[in-house]
């Protein structure tokens, strides 16, 4: 039996297998957790394995779209889904204020709430 001792060869064949076992039925495993406070809400995921820029966060309308991808570095044709998890957000969302970031294995979207949420106000009435 001979050892393989090319590093960069031992990499693509485990990157395709990767990515073989994902098309097969494989899956990342994925937690989502949402936290509410007073001023907004929070989803946090952790999808074991998963590279910061394979993370995708898709807002449309109030539909909100958290997924990631598995790219193949030598064929950008090739890829294959790991995780795809869509969110309808309430009204109370100010939509033009949603960001994501991510820090130490986790992808944070922020969903602030707009300001005026809650508190009441007085509608003038006007005559004809």
């Amino acid at each position: 039996m001979k050892l393989i001792k090319d590093k960069e060869l031992l990499k693509n064949i485990a990157l395709q297998i990767d990515l073989l076992n994902t098309l097969g039925g494989g899956v990342s495993e994925t937690y989502i957790d949402i936290k509410k406070y007073k001023k907004g809400a929070v989803i946090n995921v952790w999808a074991a394995g998963v590279d910061p820029e394979a993370f995708k966060v898709v807002l449309h309308d109030n539909n909100l779209t958290v997924f990631s991808v598995l790219q193949s570095r030598e064929n950008s044709e090739m890829a294959a889904p790991l995780f795809n998890r869509m969110f309808m957000l309430p009204p109370q969302v100010d939509l033009r204020r949603v960001e994501a970031v991510y820090q130490k294995g986790q992808l944070m979207v922020k969903l602030p709430y707009h300001e005026s949420t809650g508190q009441p106000r007085e509608i003038d009435i006007k005559q004809l």
